[in-house]
């Protein structure tokens, strides 16, 4: 292949979404199997609830510590070799969070079973890359992200339906190891013929991209997304029942609606930013809708009031992450060389506000029983107006005039 637009023929672009899909699916389902069972957790593992806040953030703590090495490993031996050893310890780490009984044990097997979607979200860049054209970039990561979203709701709605906290473990492990077997299988870094990368030191491909202005004010863009989402989702089941008085099967299914409304705000976001053309002013009017969202959507009355507004908060929590993993690709600095590097910077900022702002920040200052708990969260989620602000424009308007002016210029020649 010698053009983006011979890769963008490739009908096995296709199994390449699929399959990454299918390995960002596990992480997140693992994950939100907890928030149901936070009434269970609590007096069984004899913790607090900034503890728990911690467990729900275990799968992001994995991530934390690996994805900017992880990136820049993936820049240097390929992207499917990485994620086969972060679905390898996630195996383990899905499967026998059944036999622990105590804090320790059980943060770090939820620590391995994030390891994975850690390690490919850092590399999604530089996959997706290699596969699709860039003006495809964040329609495909958008498409992506419905998979965590997916699986975040399916593991908040159904965890309570399993006969035990075990056999819900148990199944979540027996999942992560089909994922492995299929991702060995069909996983390839790049089509067959596509020349490949230069291959340089490890610290180089992470200077590179630490280099870059516009990769660390997406990556703060994505700490406030990923800490306003895990706080709001993570005890929104508890909150739910405390305040509302709602029974624990209910509170679990209202809990789930932001991820169900995630994944469609993680597919359509990027398509209406494309639609509108611009990015920066669409960042902006979504974190503010966001924002209000978090804050009122929870004390609707019960029934179809609170499940719209549920289903709408989550939607656009979900609308403004997809772009922010999207943009290595779309920045002339960075490009396919670098990308895994610079999706590993972005998404370890990410991480680093899913454990960081709910655990350390909001439930410091008032307590997950407390209306002020999402007050706080609403505002988490406004200040992604900051760095959005700071960033370049590359929106589809921009994108074409750059590619219009580089047609021009080679013509000119």
């Amino acid at each position: 292949m010698k053009s983006n637009e011979v890769q963008a023929l490739l009908p096995y672009r296709w199994v390449i979404l699929a399959i990454s899909m299918l390995a960002g699916f596990i992480g997140s389902y693992a994950q939100f199997q907890l928030p149901p069972l936070a009434y269970k957790l609590i007096p069984a593992l004899n913790i607090t609830p900034s503890d728990f806040a911690l467990l729900i953030g275990g799968p992001l703590t994995g991530s934390l510590f690996i994805c900017l090495i992880g990136g820049t490993l993936g820049d240097r031996y390929g992207v499917k070799n990485v994620v086969t050893v972060g679905l390898i310890f996630a195996v383990i780490g899905c499967t026998f969070r059944y036999a622990v009984t105590s804090f320790w044990p059980f943060f770090l097997l939820t620590v391995l079973a994030g390891l994975a979607s850690g390690l490919l979200l850092a590399n999604l860049a530089k996959l997706f890359g290699a596969w699709f054209p860039p003006e495809q970039m964040g329609t495909l990561t958008g498409a992506f992200m419905v998979s965590p979203m997916l699986a975040g709701f399916a593991g908040t709605a159904t965890t309570p339906l399993f006969p035990s906290e075990a056999s819900a473990f148990i199944f979540s492990g027996i999942v992560c190891l089909v994922i492995l077997i299929l991702w060995l299988i069909f996983a390839k870094n790049k089509p067959a013929g596509a020349p490949d990368l230069p291959v340089l030191p490890v610290i180089r491909y992470l200077g590179e991209a630490a280099r870059s202005r516009s990769i660390w004010l997406a990556g703060l863009c994505a700490l406030f997304v990923m800490g306003a989402m895990m706080a709001f989702t993570g005890f929104l089941p508890e909150l739910l029942r405390n305040l509302r008085g709602i029974d624990p099967k209910p509170a679990a299914l209202y809990g789930s609606l932001p991820n169900l409304g995630g994944i469609f705000g993680s597919f359509l976001g990027p398509l209406i930013c494309k639609r509108m053309g611009v990015m920066k002013p669409y960042l902006v009017i979504i974190s503010l809708l966001g924002a209000a969202g978090v804050f009122w959507a929870w004390q609707l009355p019960v029934g179809l009031p609170i499940i719209i507004a549920l289903i709408v908060a989550g939607f656009l929590m979900s609308a403004i992450l997809p772009l922010m993993l999207s943009l290595p690709m779309l920045l002339p600095e960075i490009g396919r060389t670098y990308a895994g590097s610079a999706g590993g910077i972005i998404t370890t900022l990410q991480v680093l506000g899913g454990i960081a702002i709910p655990s350390f920040v909001i439930t410091r200052l008032t307590s997950p029983d407390s209306a002020t708990f999402f007050g706080l969260t609403a505002l988490c989620y406004a200040l992604i107006i900051i760095p959005a602000l700071l960033l370049p424009e590359l929106g589809s308007r921009a994108l074409s005039s750059r590619t219009a002016a580089r047609t021009d210029g080679v013509s000119a020649k």
